[in-house]
């Protein structure tokens, strides 16, 4: 403490002594009415007035500054705001900018995304239609299948189902077996296409679009439908080539039977179908009249909604007309005589030259003889019309059935006549028994197929029937 105060009085001291040497005792004398008066100015009040003196010409230099400059100061001012205001107003334009971008691209995406939507919706009707189509183009068949499964488990042989032939093996190459000497192959059916784990009818195209607050991004919902339109490509593709090889394979069946040109068998095969709608339409009158121009499957235009075919109704357009063609030779295959007429038999004789059982010469056999027990149940091979039902010299107790399309069979040798002429007959109706009658060494089956008026090898049909029909 002691340091301190004796440094105070000495500044104080130094200070005093400043005063004293530069600031000495002033007088001021005045005079006024003759009398002179002084005042006395200590070196302290001296340097007080000098003080003030000071603050007020700085006072007055700053303000002299201060109001040359202000204009200078308040348009720097100015434009110091100016360019604030421009970096602000520059801010929000590129926000606006980024906003509307941004937008826009999503009124894109979602325009993109219900355009996608509606393809997909298209092609997934589209797809629908086939399967449609295709159940109804082989209906003929399955009821024909289903027929004979019933006849064989009636008959309580080892039978486990039964199987359509002509399907197309997934792992199949496909050989065009019409052109080839090999047989058809026996392959499987799913009857169902598959999207993605579900079949063609469990498409979810408004879940899809649901899906969106789940997936979360426009990328995830992209690849979705990039997907879902790949699974659908794909599923056309398997179509398409089912459909090629399934073609390959009934037109090969046909073409076993060795009778006629596979385009002479459904061209007269649909006017026999278009002969009988005419007939049935006539009969029935007006009930169920209907009209207006024909747009099918295969109508490009229609498919497509525009003139201009995109790729995908191009090859719905094929697909469609060969499952038309399927059709078509399902139907011909349902009227040709390809099922066997017993359920159980060993052949004796075939057809062709042989030696009679009689006289021991050679001679024609115009059919095919199977034998098995007397009283055996004869199925009738395919749905016709019985044009004749009696006794034929040699062939003894003989069934005729017409079956259209060119094509007749005949059963002779029976023990018992179940139909009458005229008598309409299903696929495996009982139409009569085995027996031993006419011109016959034992209890047989005489079976014949004639076909434009010419006795044909049934041996060829029945053996293109396995190929149709499988007992396992």
């Amino acid at each position: 403490m002691r340091g301190v105060h004796h440094n105070s009085s000495d500044f104080s001291d130094t200070v005093r002594r400043f005063l004293r040497h530069h600031y000495v005792e002033r007088q001021i004398y005045l005079r006024s009415r003759g009398q002179v008066q002084f005042i006395s100015l200590s070196p302290f009040t001296q340097a007080v007035f000098l003080a003030i003196g000071l603050v007020f010409f700085g006072w007055i230099a700053f303000s002299s500054v201060n109001v040359v400059f202000k204009q200078q100061i308040i348009a720097s001012k100015d434009q110091r705001y100016v360019k604030m205001q421009g970096a602000y107003e520059e801010r929000l334009a590129h926000l606006q900018s980024s906003y509307d971008e941004l937008n826009g691209q999503l009124v894109i995406s979602q325009e993109r995304f219900l355009a996608s939507t509606r393809e997909i919706e298209e092609k997934h009707r589209q797809l629908t239609a086939l399967m449609g189509q295709r159940r109804s183009a082989g209906n003929v068949l399955d009821h024909m299948r289903q027929r004979y499964a019933a006849t064989m488990r009636d008959a309580n042989t080892d039978t486990h189902g039964n199987t359509i032939l002509m399907s197309v093996d997934q792992d199949s190459e496909g050989v065009n077996i019409a052109q080839t000497t090999t047989r058809p192959q026996r392959s499987t059916d799913s009857g169902t296409y598959v999207i993605d784990g579900q079949e063609s009818g469990g498409i979810d195209i408004a879940g899809l679009a649901g899906d969106t607050g789940q997936i979360g991004t426009a990328s995830l919902i992209d690849t979705k439908l990039t997907n879902l339109d790949r699974a659908q490509q794909s599923l056309i593709n398997t179509i398409d080539e089912t459909t090629d090889r399934r073609i390959r394979e009934l037109t090969s069946i046909i073409d076993m039977t060795k009778v006629a040109d596979v385009r002479t068998l459904v061209r007269g095969s649909k006017d026999g179908a278009r002969g009988s709608k005419a007939g049935n339409k006539k009969s029935s009158g007006d009930e169920n009249a209907e009209g207006g121009p024909f747009l099918g499957l295969a109508d490009s235009e229609a498919l497509a909604g525009a003139a201009n075919e995109s790729a995908f109704a191009k090859q719905i357009s094929r697909v469609s007309q060969n499952i038309n063609t399927m059709g078509e030779l399902e139907t011909t295959i349902a009227k040709m005589p390809l099922a066997e007429p017993l359920i159980s038999y060993h052949q004796t004789s075939g057809f062709g030259p042989r030696r009679d059982p009689f006289n021991g010469r050679m001679a024609f056999h115009a059919g095919e003889d199977m034998a098995t027990a007397y009283g055996t149940k004869v199925y009738a091979t395919t749905p016709g019309t019985v044009v004749f039902a009696d006794w034929r010299g040699a062939y003894g107790r003989m069934i005729e059935v017409d079956i259209g399309n060119g094509f007749r069979t005949r059963y002779g040798h029976l023990s018992a006549i179940n139909v009458k002429v005229g008598q309409k007959v299903a696929f495996r109706d009982v139409i009569g028994r085995v027996g031993s009658s006419g011109r016959s060494s034992g209890p047989h089956l005489h079976y014949e197929v004639w076909f434009d008026g010419i006795v044909r090898d049934p041996t060829k049909f029945i053996e293109a029937g396995h190929y149709v029909f499988s007992k396992r």
